[in-house]
């Protein structure tokens, strides 16, 4: 069963190491390195550009491959430091990164070396899991040293998320160590990562959101109203950003009543919701201002409209939204309408069969259902 799941998944085509993810039309390299499988998204649906495209990640591939046997062979300096240089240089190189993950890694690498001065001129050989745990409750204590203004002498403890940003760096380095064979065991494998606070969404209500939306449309700058579709389509939608970048006039399936999101995140976020009204409503009103377009043209004619929604939002008197926080009220308005999360989580992309949705919307759906009791009477 799995692998006639897989058959329908993906189709080989006639270029070695070319592969087509079906139900998206889009080509994949996979190319095998020192025994290992590495696959990468081309970002193409187009045949001769995916060839060109696997012709560099293979040649970008090999030489990372001899490169790594070449330190697995002549790897004479064991130190952290040395180490953690090799872990910081591949990240650099990853062109899938990107380029605020590489800021955010070489961020980690100073918090590493202020927390634990000693940490570059170790033998990571000698490194002992009791040395890493020491470094955990002292980063989680103090920090990297900043002393809060009007503070005297105690410093501010590493927030929950740089901690954990810092620790994935560490046993990455760790890792490395492990896979040229310096050590065996990761020493750091019993430090927890430090629980993340949960943010409290602050939505707008309908009447707000409303408000906010004529208020872009309004503001008097030359692409007001295209930013005004990017904000309705985006909470019509619960679509990222990326995505909703990508969305053409060919994703409306007005005869099915669905409209067609082309998942960027991942292979499983390529989804179809339905043609909700308030959905229907936009389009019909971008169509009859813009006129018929070709079928892949574009639906957003701006690529964001952060400044535009952020002033708005002032305006109305309500907390500064984002782009990503109307797909939070996408999904709050769904879950607060009766849909389950299950369903939800599906028009959203998520691969996880609600999981995501239920830790971050769970509450939502707890407080409709108290209010659904409230009407119930005897």
């Amino acid at each position: 069963m799995n692998k006639e799941k897989k058959k329908k998944r993906w189709e080989r085509t006639n270029t070695a190491n070319l592969w087509k993810f079906v139900s998206t039309g889009g080509y994949y390299a996979r190319v095998k390195v020192n025994g290992k499988e590495k696959w990468r998204s081309l970002k193409t649906k187009i045949s001769s550009v995916a060839k060109l495209r696997l012709a560099d990640f293979e040649r970008e591939e090999r030489i990372k491959g001899r490169r790594s046997l070449e330190a697995a062979t002549k790897f004479t300096d064991t130190t952290c430091g040395t180490l953690l240089n090799h872990v910081m240089a591949d990240l650099q190189l990853n062109t899938e990164l990107k380029q605020s993950s590489k800021t955010r890694s070489e961020t980690s690498a100073k918090a590493i070396t202020k927390t634990w001065p000693e940490f570059r001129g170790l033998d990571v050989r000698n490194v002992t899991s009791a040395m890493c745990k020491r470094w955990a409750v002292k980063a989680q204590k103090e920090g990297t040293g900043f002393v809060a203004p009007g503070a005297i002498s105690r410093p501010r403890p590493m927030s929950a998320s740089a901690f954990n940003k810092t620790l994935d760096l560490l046993r990455a380095v760790m890792r490395l160590a492990i896979k040229l064979g310096l050590i065996y065991t990761d020493p750091t494998v019993d430090i927890r990562k430090m629980s993340l606070p949960k943010n409290q969404l602050a939505l707008p209500s309908v009447g707000q959101f409303r408000e906010i939306v004529e208020e872009v449309s309004t503001a008097g700058a030359r692409q007001s109203k295209d930013c005004a579709d990017m904000v309705r389509l985006l909470a019509f939608t619960g679509a990222r950003l990326e995505e909703a970048r990508s969305l053409t006039w060919e994703c409306v399936l007005s005869d099915k009543k669905l409209f067609r999101v082309k998942g960027t995140k991942s292979e499983t976020s390529d989804r179809h919701i339905p043609l909700f009204p308030p959905l229907r409503e936009l389009l019909d009103e971008i169509q009859a201002r813009r006129g018929k377009e070709k079928e892949d043209a574009r639906i957003l004619q701006v690529m964001e409209c952060k400044e535009a929604l952020g002033n708005a939002c002032k305006r109305v008197g309500v907390k500064p939204m984002t782009h990503h926080d109307l797909r939070h009220l996408f999904a709050t308005r769904c879950i607060e309408s009766g849909v389950d999360i299950p369903t939800v989580s599906r028009w959203l992309g998520h691969a996880d069969g609600g999981a995501l949705a239920m830790r971050t919307y769970g509450h939502l759906r707890q407080d409709h259902s108290l209010a659904q009791a409230a009407k119930v009477t005897w």
